[in-house]
C-alpha cells in the first residue's frame, strides 16, 4: 500500500508540473490540452526512453486499467436518456450516431489499407478512430488495454490510442478554427456580431470564487455517511457486482471469460441503477459527485498512460497514423458542413461545430468552437440538442469498447461492416425524416 500512495504521490508531482505549464503556455490552453496529457509527455520525455533523466514506476503501466474500470461505471451509474428529449433532437441524434459509426467503418477500413504498405501495424488499428478521434483518451486508453489483452498481434494498440487521441485534440481546434474562419467570411455565423470570431476564451490562475462550481451535493446527512464516500460506494459495489455474476456466468457462457474488466463495473452499474429507479432511491446518487469521481480517476489514466508510451513505435509508424488522421478529419468535416447542412438547415453551423470537436477531439473542444459562433448561445436548439446526443452516444460507446475489439480480433471486417452498415441506414433515415422535418 505505501508503494502504491508513493507512486501515486510521484505520478502526482506530473499532474501538478502539467497544470503549471497549461497555466504558463498559451498555445497548450488555446488547444483545450488537460494538464494529465502534458504531465504525461513531461514523464515521459525525461523518462528513460528518451532524456533518461528520471526512473518510471512499474506501477505507472498498470494504473490505466483499473482507473478505466471507474471512468466507465461512473458513466452509466446515474444517466437516464429521456424518450422524449431523444424524438425531440432526432437531428442531432441521427448526426452525433452518424459520426461515430462512419469513423468505425472508414477509420478501420483505411487502417486495413495503411497495413498494407506498413506490415508492422497491429491488427486492426484503423478501429482505433472511434476510440480516440470520437471517444477521446478515455475511450483510447480503455480499447487499447483491452486489444492488448486479446494476444500479441495487438501490442502496441494502447501507444497508438493515445498518440491518436492526442493528435485529435489539436486537430479539432486548429481544423475547427479554418471552419470557423470559413463560415463567418461566408455569412453562416448568423449569432455571431462581427469583430467576435475566432476568439476563444480560456482560463488561467485560479477560478474567482463567485464563479466556482460545487464538485458534488451530499444526498445524505454527514453523520451518517461522508457524501463523496457514499458515491463512490456506489461505484465500487457496481465494479464487485458485475465481477460476481460475470465469474459465476463464466463455467456456463464461454463468451463471459472474454468480458473485460471494465465491463464489470458497467454491468453493475446497470443493474444498480435500475434497481434503485424501481425503487424510487435513484435519489441517493448524485451525477454531479460521481462525474467528480471518473474525472480524478481520468486524470490518473491519461498522465499514467501517457508516460509509459511506446516511442519507438510512435516514430516507427507517424506516416501511416498522420495519413489515417488526415482521411478522418476530411471526413468529419464533409459530415458536419456538407451533411449537416443538408439536413437541418436553419442553424446547422452551431451543430456542425459542435460535433465536429467533439468527434476529433473532446466535448469542450466542441463547445469552445461552438461558443466561437455563438458566444451568448442563443441557438438552444443545437446546444440542447448537443447535450442529448452526447449523453446518448457516450452510453453506447461504452458498451461498444467492451465488445468491438473482440470482434475486431475475429474478423477487421466486422467494424467495417456494423459501421458501413449503420451508416447507410442512418443517411437514409437522414435524408427521408430528418431533411423533411
Amino acid at each position: 500500500m505505501g508503494a502504491v500512495v508513493g507512486d501515486l504521490g510521484y505520478l502526482s508531482l506530473f499532474l501538478l508540473a502539467g497544470l503549471a505549464l497549461r497555466e504558463l503556455v498559451k498555445p497548450l490552453q488555446k488547444l483545450f490540452l488537460p494538464a494529465g496529457l502534458i504531465g504525461g509527455v513531461l514523464a515521459l520525455v525525461m523518462g528513460p526512453q528518451v532524456l533518461g533523466l528520471i526512473e518510471i514506476p512499474k506501477t505507472f503501466g498498470g494504473m490505466a486499467g483499473p482507473m478505466i474500470d471507474i471512468v466507465l461505471t461512473c458513466m452509466i451509474l446515474g444517466t437516464t436518456v429521456n424518450r422524449d428529449r431523444l424524438h425531440a433532437f432526432a437531428g442531432s441524434t441521427t448526426i452525433v450516431a452518424l459520426t461515430y459509426f462512419a469513423q468505425m467503418a472508414v477509420g478501420t477500413l483505411t487502417g486495413v489499407v495503411l497495413s498494407n504498405f506498413w506490415p508492422g501495424m497491429p491488427k486492426g488499428w484503423g478501429v482505433m478512430a472511434v476510440y480516440t478521434y470520437w471517444g477521446g483518451h478515455g475511450a483510447a486508453t480503455a480499447a487499447g488495454k483491452l486489444f492488448e489483452s486479446l494476444g500479441e498481434a495487438e501490442s502496441g494498440m494502447l501507444s497508438i490510442g493515445i498518440i491518436l487521441a492526442t493528435l485529435g485534440l489539436i486537430v479539432a481546434m486548429v481544423g475547427g478554427m479554418v471552419l470557423v474562419n470559413w463560415a463567418v467570411r461566408k455569412g453562416y455565423a448568423t449569432n455571431l456580431e462581427r469583430g467576435e470570431a475566432g476568439e476563444i476564451k480560456t482560463s488561467s490562475g485560479p477560478i474567482p470564487v463567485e464563479k466556482q462550481k460545487s464538485l458534488g451535493s451530499a444526498t445524505v446527512a454527514s453523520d451518517s455517511l461522508n457524501g463523496l464516500m457514499l458515491q463512490l460506494a456506489f461505484v465500487l459495489v457496481s465494479i464487485w457486482l458485475g465481477r460476481q455474476i460475470v465469474a459465476y456466468l463464466k463455467p456456463y457462457v464461454p463468451i463471459a471469460k472474454s468480458f473485460p474488466s471494465f465491463f464489470y463495473g458497467m454491468l453493475g452499474a446497470f443493474i444498480i441503477w435500475n434497481l434503485m429507479g424501481a425503487l424510487k432511491i435513484q435519489g441517493y446518487v448524485d451525477k454531479k459527485s460521481v462525474s467528480t469521481i471518473s474525472g480524478l480517476a481520468l486524470e490518473i489514466c491519461i498522465c499514467s498512460a501517457t508516460a509509459t508510451l511506446n516511442v519507438k513505435l510512435l516514430a516507427s509508424y507517424m506516416a501511416p497514423i498522420l495519413i489515417h488522421m488526415v482521411v478522418i478529419v476530411l471526413m468529419m468535416a464533409f459530415i458536419c458542413m456538407v451533411v449537416v447542412k443538408r439536413w437541418l438547415r436553419k442553424d446547422w453551423l452551431e451543430t456542425g461545430l459542435l460535433f465536429f470537436g467533439q468527434g476529433t477531439g473532446s466535448a469542450p473542444s466542441g463547445m469552445a468552437l461552438g461558443r466561437c459562433v455563438d458566444p451568448e448561445l442563443r441557438n438552444t436548439q443545437a446546444w440542447e440538442g448537443f447535450g442529448v446526443a452526447s449523453a446518448l452516444m457516450g452510453v453506447v460507446g461504452s458498451f461498444l469498447v467492451a465488445f468491438m475489439p473482440v470482434l475486431t480480433v475475429q474478423s477487421v471486417w466486422f467494424p467495417i461492416g456494423i459501421g458501413a452498415a449503420v451508416s447507410v441506414a442512418l443517411i437514409f433515415f437522414g435524408e427521408t425524416v430528418i431533411r423533411k422535418q
